[in-house]
């Protein structure tokens, strides 16, 4: 099982998802471009595009102690509202997946463009998170 972590700050403050996604994918894209030359397309390969990620699951209620869950630090809202007020920070949030060999899958700071979350039946907080990666550019000194 994959575990999910979120953290601002180097590190500063962690939040680890207590049931991560089943799956996700990191879409890696390239800005290539297609021109028409005189008698066919070219493709012109262009720079390296923003990877994005999406995912989905849920925060159960302080109620619901689920024997499975992997962090048990907050519940409920109180993970909506600790992104909530990460994002209003207006800073990188970084993404770290690792998969049960402890190997990291991802490793990338991000903007969160949309959060999503509501009320399941049984009182969980169902959320998706759509991230775009936020490249950090290093300046160097002269």
């Amino acid at each position: 099982m994959i575990q999910v972590f979120f953290s601002i700050n180097n590190n500063q403050e962690v939040l680890q998802l207590p049931v991560p996604p089943k799956e996700f994918t990191v879409p890696k894209p390239w800005k290539n471009d297609q021109i028409d030359g005189l008698q066919q397309s070219l493709n012109r390969i262009g720079i390296r595009g923003l990877r994005s990620i999406e995912i989905s699951s849920f925060f159960p209620i302080r109620e619901h102690d689920y024997p499975f869950l992997q962090s048990r630090d907050k519940w409920g809202m109180e993970y909506v509202q600790t992104i909530e007020r990460w994002r209003e920070k207006r800073i990188p949030i970084r993404l770290v997946i690792v998969d049960s060999n402890g190997q990291q899958n991802v490793n990338m700071a991000v903007s969160i463009d949309e959060f999503e979350h509501g009320m399941k039946e049984d009182g969980d907080i169902q959320f998706s998170l759509r991230m775009t990666e936020f490249p950090l550019i290093l300046l160097s000194r002269r």
